[in-house]
């Protein structure tokens, strides 16, 4: 009966990558819904900031005292679980939906590092590979549970947190069959600087948290102010980074590749949503996710087939900026520039994993952290592009492009500064990655 059980879930393979790549989004809907149900209220979007922040800082606290990875997994899946268990009490109190959102968001900033480790591991050590069916299972899985989701967050929260925390039970079933494997680590776990690992925390925290705030709000009171630390801390980091004596474990070339993924992937999903939604409407950001999470199930199986990625990814990422350029194709420019940046970050997975620099159980959670601040970085550049533009557009301000994105009040000028905006942020990702480039062609990267 056991075996029996045992060999089911084996069959299931299809279902973890649609679930953990779903858990950088998933959530997202189900707590934007309650703000939107809730009259955007404070205390109702209160949720959806833990889960961002949350989401976007716990890998910096980790590094002081981290799990190996298969453990890490499963304590990622525990924590998910008891946050939807705190949302099936959200009628009772709002409270129990702060928890419940900074629960998910540990969960998803966990989640995702420490799996793609543990799959690494098991194709590395146990000769353990998904089938190609299983992606096209995985797409078929990916829809089938995205129209439920979807159809369970109009009719009921409490359901969806139900359905959610069901789903991550089938998860942990599904991951406990994998094989087991031994590691033999022969370089040591460095001894990250405490201060630096809480400094990198709380300005990462409340930076997510006030940018989101107040774009979720439609208000920029805090904005500047914090635009100004910022560029304040960031001179002093880059001081202390440059004179600490320690080794960094990656060389900055290498830093900044990561970097630049976090931001690629930041803008598809922040300032592309953004973008949309004053130009088409709330449907814009169901789109605009699921043409994501589609790329980032179906773009291994391309990955396969080409064989000068590099080339691929610098070439497409550019025609991707061209498409996004324009009103008409706006869309396959998204799905175009997730599909090569997922393609680009498999590709940095995979020198990451297999760089001598770290413990290789700890390696891609090292990469993902450098993604994070990468994230963070992008939603202050997209802020202050924005600030700039509407000082220099008279007809338009912040708090109007502000206040369009949360339908309060939708400014048609608004379109035209973003459109600007936009000119302004990809003309940035061009040239840093012509810089990456011919940067690449000097020095030689994750190679010792």
């Amino acid at each position: 009966m056991v075996e029996t059980v045992k060999k089911k879930f084996e069959s299931l393979q299809f279902i973890p990558f649609v679930l953990v790549n779903g858990m950088n989004l998933f959530p997202i809907f189900i707590l934007v819904h309650i703000f939107l149900q809730n009259n955007h209220e404070f205390r109702y979007l209160l949720p959806l900031l833990f889960f961002y922040c949350f989401k976007s800082t716990i890998l910096f606290l980790i590094r002081l005292k981290t799990l190996p990875m298969r453990r890490l997994l499963f304590v990622a899946i525990g924590l998910g679980i008891l946050g939807c268990g705190f949302g099936l009490l959200l009628n009772q109190s709002i409270a129990f939906g702060w928890i419940a959102g900074g629960l998910l968001g540990i969960c998803s900033g966990l989640m995702f590092p420490s799996y793609m480790t543990v799959m690494f591991h098991e194709r590395t050590l146990n000769d353990f590979n998904n089938k190609e069916s299983n992606q096209l299972y995985s797409l078929g899985f990916a829809i089938i549970f995205s129209t439920i989701l979807f159809k369970l967050i109009d009719a009921s929260i409490v359901g969806t947190f139900l359905f959610l925390g069901l789903n991550l039970l089938l998860l942990a079933s599904v991951l406990s069959t994998y094989p087991t494997y031994t590691i033999d680590e022969t370089i040591p776990y460095p001894n990250y600087s405490t201060i630096e690992t809480l400094v990198l925390f709380f300005v990462g925290f409340f930076s997510v948290f006030i940018i989101k705030g107040d774009k979720k709000l439609g208000v920029s009171h805090f904005l500047l102010t914090l635009m100004i630390i910022m560029a304040i801390l960031l001179v002093i980091y880059f001081i202390y980074y440059k004179k600490i004596t320690r080794q960094r474990q990656f060389r900055p070339l290498e830093s900044a590749m990561m970097l630049y993924k976090g931001m690629l992937t930041n803008f598809i999903l922040v300032f592309c949503t953004l973008y949309q939604m004053i130009n088409h409407g709330k449907s814009s950001l169901m789109i605009i996710y699921s043409l994501y999470l589609t790329s980032i199930i179906i773009s291994p199986m391309m990955a396969k087939k080409i064989q000068n990625k590099e080339k691929i990814i610098f070439y497409g990422l550019m025609f991707g900026f061209l498409l996004l350029i324009t009103h008409e194709l706006f869309y396959v420019g998204v799905f175009t520039l997730s599909v090569i940046t997922s393609i680009y970050n498999q590709q940095l997975n995979q020198a990451v994993y297999h760089y001598p620099v770290l413990p290789r159980d700890f390696r891609l959670i090292a990469k993902y952290r450098l993604g994070n601040i990468g994230s963070i970085l992008h939603q202050l550049l997209m802020m202050s592009t924005l600030f700039i533009v509407t000082k220099y557009a008279h007809n338009v301000s912040l708090d109007n492009i502000l206040r369009s994105y949360t339908f309060k009040q939708i400014d048609t000028n608004a379109i035209s500064v973003l459109d600007m905006s936009k000119y302004a942020l990809l003309g940035c990702f061009a040239i840093i990655l012509i810089i990456l480039k011919n940067r690449q062609k000097k020095e030689a990267v994750f190679s010792k």
